[in-house]
């Protein structure tokens, strides 16, 4: 089911609060939101998690992203995680687009203060929509660009003793259409970083397609459906199961949902565009998360920011 279609249809009742979080009956709640985390101690730190900004010179998508990026610097936060989907889309562009579309977000992030570590989405890929001209024989069709632009598909990297593990979840299975899945190396790979780390730091993973969401579950019309969700996701969750995972930031379904298992929060973070730049998303309105680490926990609370689109989605 294509990803617009199923959010259509689950979410046709837009909450009238700003957070969305999911009850044990998979229903749209409105909360409030969440408690204020402790005071800092000089081990504890801040950071964003953005995603799917989606830039494109239409729409106003600049000017909304810079809005975005200048009330994330009045954060203070230590360092920004981007969740995927920097731009929209290179997935169904020429290259000639492509390359005008990475090159756009990136002098727009030049607003952005700090140090920003990357994610992979479905729409940063090229030649991954069957509207493409690029063929899979070209040399930028696929990753490569992405990866000339932002770097590694999937790495790791340490902060104050957290950490964090960032993972590619698009992949490339059939003739220019993506499927939401792991490869092996990735896996093996994962594996061995694991490994290194031990059962004791915390561990934050990032994916941009969720690899754990209710939404995913409500989109299963047939017992063979995965819904927006990676199809071996059961492959990374066995991997974590002896590490201390606190968190997996995920992106790709615009909508923010909340919810924990035995100490772990499992956060799908309400994009940057909104409804692709067109209004709130099923009631999330433009946005991205704060998380704070205070005290070897991780508190995670969705912020918007000041923006009207121009035009108004039709997701209700």
């Amino acid at each position: 089911m294509l990803r617009r279609s199923f959010l259509k249809s689950v979410l046709s009742a837009p909450a009238s609060s700003l957070l969305l979080r999911t009850g044990s009956l998979g229903l749209a709640q409105a909360l409030p939101a969440g408690p204020t985390p402790p005071k800092a101690s000089p081990n504890d730190f801040d950071f964003v998690f953005f995603t799917d900004c989606h830039i494109e010179p239409e729409l106003s998508a600049v000017a909304g992203s810079a809005r975005c990026f200048a009330q994330i610097n009045s954060e203070n936060a230590d360092f920004c995680i981007a969740g995927g989907d920097q731009v929209f889309d290179v997935c169904q562009q020429d290259l000639t687009r492509a390359h005008m579309l990475f090159k756009l977000y990136q002098q727009t992030e030049k607003e952005l203060h700090g140090k920003i570590y990357y994610t992979i989405g479905n729409h940063d890929v090229v030649g991954i929509n069957q509207q493409s001209p690029v063929e899979p024989g070209d040399l930028e069709y696929g990753k490569k660009l992405y990866e000339d632009y932002f770097g590694k598909r999937y790495y790791s990297f340490d902060y104050k003793g957290w950490h964090f593990v960032v993972l590619d979840s698009i992949g490339i299975e059939y003739y220019k259409i993506f499927k939401a899945r792991f490869d092996q190396p990735q896996l093996d790979w994962l594996k061995a970083d694991l490994a290194a780390v031990g059962p004791t730091r915390p561990v934050v993973v990032v994916t941009h397609v969720p690899i754990a969401t209710v939404l995913g579950s409500l989109s299963r019309k047939q017992p063979e459906d995965v819904g927006p969700i990676v199809d071996n996701s059961y492959a990374v969750h066995a991997l974590l199961a002896n590490c201390n995972l606190k968190a997996i930031l995920q992106g790709h379904l615009h909508v923010w949902q909340k919810s924990e298992y035995r100490g772990v929060q499992y956060l799908i973070s309400g994009a940057v565009s909104g409804a692709w730049w067109e209004g709130p998303m099923h009631g999330t309105p433009e946005g991205y998360t704060v998380c704070r680490v205070r005290g070897g926990e991780i508190h995670l609370n969705y912020a918007t920011y000041p923006w009207t689109a121009a035009v108004q989605h039709n997701n209700g």
